[in-house]
């Protein structure tokens, strides 16, 4: 009987896992081939779309000097798809187009979009792209849209701090939000303030106060801060620091304290200090961060203010402006003898608004002169004034300049009526805005974002037996005072807006 030959298929187990392992990845390399086109919305099984890396403004809070953001792909952009389809909006006034124009520039997978202003306060924003195509190099075609990117961030309220006048509030520091409509007191009532400045990133406040219960008034003031609870620019939405924390900085054992100045940066303190037991010992002095203060030992002087670049310290001395070095003992940089005022530098520190009294000429006796100068030395006349200039800020972006001016009501005796001007630089046209009370000290103080300035309308008795601390330049006790914002027009056809607010306070200021 023949015997038949047949062959056995053997599947070893090695066999079937080799089989298997090839049937999932056909299945992976399918699902990333065409996972990016399986989706159902904005949703996808598997996205292999290109989608945003990073957005620095994600989530944060913009200040006036936050002037741009970035936006980083994952991978090479169409970039006329990209700025086509980039939208900003106000979520909470829909109705409000293109709240933050500016410019696009790109430097590979990186979009860097620069505003052409800076972004108004008291603002929550969206951004959203959708519809943009990644296209890589050396393709003619556009690829895969971008996952859909929504992210918000906000701008700081708008928040005052003034010192307070009247009854549980007089002579403390009041912060007052003026998008909430919310107020809080951060000084203690043991001390009185007397002058203050905000440090840039909103965070803290620093301050001059004496003790409500000395009598001697405001030789006795020391410097000192409190926190303001507010975020700093770049923190985030959901962080939390506590108001009303109060640290003293400098006492007032040996050396009384006459005036102070901050630096834009919040890194140095320049102060005009007094020996106790030697009168003739006075100057100014420079109080870094976490440190000891150091004696510049300059020639006395009057008002001084430093530098944007913490380079140098303008002073008013004699009858001219010098510029002074912030190394001890150190000759002066530099001497402008035809200006007698120093009201403040460019947000960029390149340029300075100095006044002329014009003192050479008799024929200008009561004329009083503007230029700007830059840090080269060379000289601008920007306006003359018959009257006087009270005070000048440059807007944020150092265009425009807004001026507390005063004007001769007449030829026979010095009553003079203040006003707020806006001024072009380019043009140098004078904009009169608003009258102010005539026969008043005045401060006022332009808002970050150059779109709202406030200023006090004080009351003053001679005879007031009350705390005599608050006082205006000219001895007066400060009684009372009004608060009013104003909203500007450089518009000739549309009138400012002028608004009181509910506050009773003085020295009003701005939170950077």
């Amino acid at each position: 009987m023949a015997r038949s030959d047949s062959r056995s298929i053997t599947i070893h187990t090695i066999d079937l896992m080799a089989i298997a392992s090839s049937a999932v990845l056909l299945v992976l390399l399918s699902i990333l081939l065409l996972g990016g086109a399986w989706c159902a919305g904005h949703q996808c099984w598997f996205d292999t779309r290109p989608q945003v890396r990073q957005f620095s403004w994600q989530n944060q809070v913009i200040r006036a000097q936050d002037e741009a953001f970035i936006l980083e792909f994952d991978r090479p952009m169409n970039h006329e798809s990209v700025e086509e389809n980039l939208k900003i909006t106000l979520p909470e006034q829909p109705a409000v187009e293109a709240p933050l124009p500016g410019k696009v520039s790109w430097s590979g997978r990186r979009l860097a979009y620069t505003l052409d202003f800076p972004a108004p306060y008291g603002n929550q924003y969206r951004l959203e792209l959708e519809g943009a195509k990644e296209q890589f190099q050396g393709q003619d075609q556009t690829g895969q849209t971008l996952r859909p990117f929504i992210a918000d961030f906000q701008t700081p309220d708008r928040v005052l701090v003034y010192i307070g006048v009247t009854g549980k509030e007089r002579g403390r520091l009041v912060l007052y939000n003026l998008t909430q409509q919310t107020q809080d007191i951060l000084t203690p009532e043991t001390l009185v303030v007397t002058e203050f400045e905000p440090y840039s990133d909103g965070r803290r406040i620093l301050f001059t106060a004496v003790e409500r219960s000395q009598t001697k008034g405001i030789l006795e003031q020391q410097l000192y801060r409190v926190t303001t609870g507010y975020r700093p620019a770049g923190e985030a939405l959901n962080s939390k620091t506590i108001a009303g924390q109060v640290e003293l900085l400098l006492d007032n054992v040996d050396y009384q304290l006459l005036k102070f100045d901050l630096s834009a940066d919040g890194e140095l303190v320049v102060m005009q200090r007094v020996k106790r037991d030697d009168p003739t010992d006075v100057g100014l002095w420079l109080l870094p961060e976490g440190e000891d203060p150091i004696a510049l030992r300059n020639p006395p002087g009057g008002v001084f203010e430093i530098a944007p670049d913490n380079q140098l310290i303008a002073s008013a001395q004699g009858e001219g402006i010098a510029l002074l070095s912030l190394e001890p003992g150190a000759d002066p940089l530099d001497f402008l003898g035809q200006f007698g005022m120093i009201l403040g530098f460019s947000p960029d520190g390149r340029q300075a608004a100095l006044v002329d009294f014009n003192r050479e000429d008799p024929d200008r006796l009561y004329v009083r002169s503007l230029y700007l100068v830059n840090n080269q030395g060379k000289s601008e006349k920007i306006f003359d004034v018959e009257g006087s200039i009270l005070g000048c800020q440059f807007t944020p972006t150092g265009q425009e300049i807004y001026c507390l001016l005063s004007r001769r009501l007449s030829e026979t005796d010095y009553t003079e009526q203040p006003y707020l001007a806006f001024i072009d630089r380019i043009t140098k046209d004078v904009t009169p805005l608003t009258k102010l009370p005539s026969g008043q000290e005045v401060r006022w103080h332009l808002a970050p974002d150059g779109l709202i300035a406030v200023f006090d309308q004080v009351e003053t008795d001679l005879e007031f037996e009350g705390e005599t601390v608050l006082k205006t330049d000219s001895s007066a006790a400060i009684v009372g005072s009004k608060l009013w914002v104003l909203f500007p027009s450089t518009q000739p056809e549309t009138d400012p807006v002028l608004e009181e607010l509910p506050l009773a306070g003085i020295r009003p200021q701005w939170l950077p």
